[in-house]
């Protein structure tokens, strides 16, 4: 049940980055366009009005970050995508390059 759960996150965080690679240059026109100062009123809440209905998961906030083996979400090193028990893993039996496993 946990395999399954941790397949799906992993399935779900892919569609939400597909998504927004879709939608970024769109929506970075769109805010550009709102913010500039030039364009009349009427247009900013027409351009307001679009960027709005973008889907929720097009969002970059939306991504989650998780383990690249094992698919866990939380405590997860950022400089080589793993959570730290991979990290640990890999890192005593030598597989992560400079890296090495040290105790007091």
């Amino acid at each position: 049940m946990l395999l399954l759960k941790s397949i799906n996150w992993i399935n779900r965080d892919k569609k939400i980055r597909l998504i927004y690679l879709k939608y970024e240059v769109k929506k970075i026109i769109l805010k550009s366009l709102i913010y500039n100062e030039t364009s009349f009123y009427y247009n900013k809440l027409l351009y307001d009005f679009k960027f709005k209905k973008f889907t929720y998961n097009s969002s970059i906030s939306r991504y989650r970050t998780s383990c690249m083996f094992l698919g866990n979400s939380r405590a997860i090193i950022q400089q080589f995508k793993l959570s730290r028990h991979a990290c640990k893993k890999y890192a005593s039996s030598g597989f992560i390059i400079g890296l090495k496993k040290s105790s007091f």
